[in-house]
């Protein structure tokens, strides 16, 4: 079983903290609202929010991303593909090769800055994602799973 690449976590990490970023602008307006503007609206409730920031900053950010990269691994093998993930609930998926309808791969801007690519597996039932692998290593994959399959089909043919 493979890993995805190391950097999946810092990509994590930015789109959650643009999250948070968000997220962090909320609880001080209804902070900054509470206490100047809105007579009606309890100061409490801001802090509540702020209280959810901070917990939103801590797990979503920093914790997740770890987990979540040190619990996802793959696999490619001739007739099928395997993905374990999960962290509280593990799921293993195996597609079988003869399955696979359409193999792409994607890119959004944080991943082409770090140099990445997901490779996604589409079959009749269900779409399966491997996030955030090395550019080139996607397209080996996405290219290796091309040929099997082909090879896969020859035989059976």
């Amino acid at each position: 079983m493979q890993k995805i690449s190391p950097k999946a976590i810092k990509v994590w990490r930015i789109r959650e903290g643009i999250v948070a970023a968000v997220d962090l602008m909320i609880a001080v307006a209804a902070l900054i609202l509470s206490l100047f503007v809105w007579d009606w609206f309890p100061w409490w409730i801001s802090l509540i929010l702020f209280i959810i920031f901070l917990y939103i900053v801590v797990v979503h950010v920093w914790l997740l991303p770890m987990l979540k990269y040190k619990y996802f691994r793959f696999g490619v093998s001739e007739d099928e593909i395997r993905i374990h993930q999960g962290i509280f609930f593990k799921e293993q998926h195996a597609v079988p090769l003869f399955r696979v309808q359409n193999i792409d791969t994607t890119v959004g801007p944080l991943m082409k800055r770090y140099g990445l690519k997901g490779v996604t597996l589409k079959t009749s039932a269900e779409r399966i994602h491997i996030p955030e692998l090395e550019s080139d290593e996607a397209d080996n994959i996405r290219n290796e799973i091309r040929k099997l399959i082909n090879e896969n089909t020859r035989r059976t043919t």
